[in-house]
């Protein structure tokens, strides 16, 4: 798949420059610039750039103030409650409503604000389906975890032993080179137990859809 490029005569930007997209309502950075056209990437300096999916003529892109403030008002039914602002994938401010309205260290033109809550999932014992016992009453250490979702943002994930969780964040893979699958696993810690959960948690207001998760072991 060919990285998205973005036509725009003399748009004037410059490579790092934080950009909003609309048609991807979210905030990039500009790479690979020349007077006519740049790609965009996921994070400033970034080697992850976004990928062409379909043309678009119609939309805009118009750069983010990285040392702006916006304040956010019609906030009175949380009056008193800490808040999470997301705009553009990230979050981007934990404030506490007060007067109806927060005020957070950044520029925005979309976003998102609301109540955090922590989506948390813990899968069952290991297990060979065709005989349960031959795996579940050995002791196990994981290798690594691989998180398939869909439509979701953020998130960590590993094993949990001892009633301690030991993740990481899941990142996206976004190679369509069967060489490149194992950059989504998470090495994981914790030591050699019986059990071996899987645990996934989001912690954030963002969505997040779990499909399936592939445990490698070592038994």
């Amino acid at each position: 798949m060919s990285d998205l490029l973005v036509y725009l005569p003399n748009h004037g930007y410059s490579d790092d420059d934080q950009v909003y997209v609309s048609w991807l309502d979210a905030n990039y950075y500009v790479s690979d610039k020349d007077s006519d056209s740049f790609k965009l990437a996921t994070t400033s300096g970034g080697a992850t750039l976004i990928q062409f999916s379909e043309t678009v003529t119609d939309g805009f892109i118009r750069e983010v103030g990285v040392t702006g403030v916006t304040t956010i008002t019609g906030l009175g039914h949380l009056e008193g409650e800490t808040v999470k602002v997301t705009a553009g994938g990230n979050v981007v401010g934990t404030e506490i409503v007060s007067g109806g309205s927060i005020t957070i260290a950044s520029t925005v033109y979309t976003y998102q604000v609301g109540l955090s809550y922590i989506m948390k999932g813990r899968s069952m014992r290991l297990a060979v389906p065709q005989v349960p016992s031959a795996l579940q009453t050995k002791i196990k250490r994981v290798i690594s975890v691989t998180v398939r979702y869909i439509r979701s943002l953020l998130g960590s994930a590993g094993t949990e032993y001892g009633g301690t969780e030991y993740l990481k964040p899941i990142e996206a893979v976004y190679s369509t080179d069967s060489a490149d699958t194992d950059a989504n696993k998470r090495a994981t810690e914790g030591g050699f137990n019986e059990d071996n959960y899987t645990t996934i948690l989001s912690d954030d207001p963002v969505p997040f859809t779990v499909l399936a998760t592939i445990t490698e072991v070592e038994v």
